[in-house]
């Protein structure tokens, strides 16, 4: 019998999906702002991931929430012939388990709000120090030399 493991914790789930899926699509996302390209050609329209789950053979499956059906707005004339799927029964018919074996690529149609979670104030201020780091070592190049 196979043994399944349920992963809802953003740092276990980026050791085993893409960092950016997970970092994006753990927080809820209004519009559909992702999109998973199925083996079929077809397009799953998502709104947010909620967990994976991995069975002891290796499988990994993603329990998502679906938005509805159809071409997202403003997406490239490329991605538009593509045939989008959604949730069967919007607002009621939305969660959805998906096999990531039938998922060729996972793609972000619109930016949604940045995903606050432990250590992402603390990330920011040193990106933020490393920045003004780098401007203040580029004013020192640029300042003409004295005398």
């Amino acid at each position: 019998m196979t043994a399944w493991t349920r992963v809802a914790d953003p740092v276990a789930d980026a050791a085993l999906l893409p960092a950016w899926l997970v970092g994006r699509m753990l927080a809820a996302r209004p519009g559909g702002a992702f999109g998973l390209l199925l083996t079929t050609g077809d397009v799953l329209r998502v709104r947010t991931l909620a967990a994976a789950h991995v069975s002891s053979a290796g499988t990994i499956l993603l329990d998502v929430e679906l938005d509805h059906a159809g071409v997202p707005a403003g997406v490239d004339q490329a991605w538009q012939s593509k045939h989008y799927l959604g949730a069967p029964v919007p607002g009621l018919a939305a969660q959805a388990t998906v096999n990531l074996a039938q998922v060729v690529l996972a793609v972000a149609f619109a930016e949604g709000p940045a995903v606050e979670g432990p250590g992402d104030a603390a990330t920011e201020a040193n990106i933020s120090a490393t920045v003004g780091e780098l401007r203040e070592a580029a004013e020192a190049v640029d300042a003409p030399a004295p005398g």
